[in-house]
């Protein structure tokens, strides 16, 4: 197996205390040093998906099954006093995707702060 060679090289980048703060913590929420967490942005490759990203991800699917299974009911069951079971499971699913889409806004607009 070929050792990789070493790397030599450096670049200077100034930053504002708050942005050095900022990247240290990027780079550790996808477990990476700082110079790795520039490099494989820097030269473009496709980080993961950060635990939070999971965890939201996994949140939505959720969701998504509920809202299935919520219209798979509703089209087997069309009598009137349970469309009101229905219609009060779907509002506590639009709660949740608006409290989603809120943390997904919110996390939107920190990213875009960075920049």
């Amino acid at each position: 197996m070929k050792k990789a060679a070493a790397r030599a090289s450096s670049v200077l980048v100034r930053l504002h205390p708050e942005e050095k703060e900022l990247l240290r913590l990027n780079a550790g929420l996808y477990g990476l040093s700082v110079s790795d967490y520039v490099r494989r942005n820097c030269l473009s490759f496709h980080l993961r998906k950060s635990p939070m990203e999971k965890e939201r991800l996994r949140q939505l699917a959720r969701i998504g099954t509920n809202l299935n299974q919520l219209a798979k009911w509703a089209n087997t069951h069309k009598r009137a006093v349970e469309a009101i079971e229905v219609l009060t499971a779907l509002a506590s699913l639009e709660r949740e995707i608006g409290v989603f889409m809120a943390a997904e806004t919110s996390e939107a607009g920190k990213e875009d702060g960075e920049a």
